[in-house]
């Protein structure tokens, strides 16, 4: 079965889902990548160092080009705009119908958990959202932790699990069972240097997260969330 991995912005599959992306048979989706209209600012986007959010998206798309077709991932860009440039509501039965079209039942969906302690950004949320109306519609959907908002613990264990488990159960109101995926030390490399090359993000999202992101266990272990049949 082939994966489609459901990317709220340009860089969270990279930073919480390596071993998916880099598996052959997988598309990336990164839904908020929209370029907003000219003379939009932000204060992220100004913190970041680049006043012009037109010019802001630009530049995450050409470093979406860089780290992912050097690495032959698959990908596609939805042209849904970031939460910071828009003041809409998603409508996500639209957004539903329209991957149900881009992609038939021989995909499996992957998408961010959202389920974060101390925060969970909106368009992480809107996008478990989407995934919980794939599986009411019958589709094969699992999830993924969502970094940095998602920590990863430095003793990662089975109790990790049990406990993220019933928690994410909950959350979800779906019974789930979480699996550790351990990235080889080559693997690990080339997770690093793929987070590196998102230049325009990185270092002010870092800062954002106490410099959890470049933390080892954020990097070599990864955790999915399946349903349980």
């Amino acid at each position: 079965m082939s994966l489609v991995i459901l990317s709220p912005h340009i860089d969270d599959a990279v930073f919480s889902c390596w071993h998916l992306i880099t598996q052959p048979d997988a598309t990336v989706v990164n839904v908020f990548a929209g370029i907003p209209p000219k003379g939009t600012k932000t204060i992220w986007d100004r913190f970041c160092g680049e006043p012009d959010s037109a010019l802001m998206m630009q530049k995450r798309l050409h470093e979406n080009e860089l780290v992912l077709r050097s690495r032959s991932i698959a990908f596609l860009n939805l042209d849904y705009l970031d939460q910071q440039y828009r003041s809409n509501d998603i409508d996500l039965g639209e957004l539903s119908n329209s991957l149900l079209e881009s992609f038939d039942r021989n995909f499996e969906f992957y998408a961010p958990l959202a389920a974060g302690i101390f925060w969970r950004h909106h368009d992480h949320l809107v996008l478990r959202e989407v995934g919980k109306l794939l599986l009411d519609k019958g589709r094969k959907v699992s999830f993924y932790a969502d970094i940095p908002y998602m920590q990863m613990p430095v003793d990662l264990n089975k109790g990790y699990l049990r406990r993220m488990n019933q928690r994410t159960s909950k959350l979800l109101k779906t019974p789930l069972r979480g699996e550790i995926t351990n990235l080889k030390p080559a693997e690990q490399e080339l997770k690093r240097q793929a987070m590196h090359q998102f230049k325009s993000q990185y270092k002010m999202t870092n800062l954002m997260a106490l410099n959890t992101l470049s933390r080892n266990t954020n990097i070599s272990k990864e955790v999915t969330f399946g349903v349980k049949e």
